[in-house]
């Protein structure tokens, strides 16, 4: 074999590949299976985009005492606070002192950027037992029956099956003027399952999912609004991405509590029923989400472009 064969070989070779990656090299290689690069700020750019948005708490900030509302305005921002909560009903106590963390690693699936890679800066979250934000009133913030709203939240439950049971709230707006109960509330129930509820003024309409997971991310969607085809209102829970319960329901808005993230009503002198574990991006819209909404918001949350 001549010299000139031996190096007209590789470049020849090289053309070869060259060619390959030119129709398709992710498809050669099976770079097209690597996960979606999408930076975690697309799921933030889908929350600010929305029309219908009245608030965004990411709950990243790294110290207190002001939990920022990212949504562009005058904004309802809130302040971070924590308490040795009354020991009524006994499965609400907290330790002393409370848990309050912030700068905690993110809770959100797709918060790396991009997702394969670990060493990727993160978001935070916060802990709480104990811990919550106080959002100040705001009829905003408690959207009427004919508005209907929406709750959004990622969440981290960090007690056991075994644990006390006892009611533990991520959101609430609830107040008891008169002496009957008004707003909303997202939580889980004392026997570990998500629920979402709505207070009537007389009564209380709630809607249940499936069982909380422990140890695990779960994103949690509770709407409520008119149904357009039995032009009912409905109160709607979504997990993970997917409607999971719906029921017809009455509903009447909070006239002056403030709004709690981390703790419970449904009293406006102090907050009960303390949240155990990690939440971030608390969002608030005037008005229902649609399924591919939400379903887009959960795959955003996920560093992927659209719902798998």
């Amino acid at each position: 074999m001549s010299a000139s064969l031996l190096v007209a070989i590789p470049f020849a070779l090289l053309a070869i590949v060259l060619l390959l990656c030119f129709v398709g090299c992710d498809e050669l290689f099976g770079l097209d299976e690597l996960p979606d690069p999408t930076p975690f700020h697309r799921y933030s750019e889908s929350i600010l985009a929305e029309a219908t948005l009245v608030a965004y708490w990411p709950l990243g900030e790294a110290a207190g005492p002001t939990a920022f509302d990212l949504k562009p305005g005058p904004g309802h921002n809130g302040t971070y606070l924590s308490q040795v909560f009354p020991d009524d009903p006994p499965s609400a106590a907290t330790p002393d002192p409370p848990v309050l963390k912030l700068g905690e690693k993110g809770i959100v699936a797709g918060d790396t950027v991009p997702p394969h890679n670990e060493s990727s800066a993160r978001t935070t979250c916060i802990e709480v037992n104990g811990g919550y934000v106080s959002v100040p009133f705001d009829p905003a913030l408690n959207p009427t029956k004919a508005e209907g709203f929406t709750i959004e939240a990622w969440v981290r439950p960090e007690w056991s099956e075994a644990a006390t049971a006892a009611q533990r709230v991520i959101v609430a707006s609830i107040d008891t003027a008169g002496g009957l109960s008004k707003g909303y509330v997202l939580f889980a129930s004392e026997t570990n399952t998500w629920k979402g509820g709505v207070f009537t003024g007389g009564g209380f309409t709630v809607v249940e999912g499936p069982k909380v997971k422990f140890d695990a991310t779960s994103y949690l969607v509770l709407t409520y609004e008119v149904d357009p085809i039995s032009m009912s209102p409905r109160l709607t829970l979504f997990v993970d991405g997917s409607e999971r319960t719906s029921h017809t329901a009455d509903y009447q808005a909070s006239i002056e509590s403030r709004l709690f993230i981390g703790a419970g009503g449904p009293q406006l002198a102090e907050p009960r029923f303390p949240w155990v574990g990690n939440i971030q991006c608390v969002a608030l819209y005037a008005g229902g989400l649609e399924p591919m909404q939400v379903a887009m918001h959960f795959a955003h949350g996920n560093g992927l472009e659209k719902p798998p």
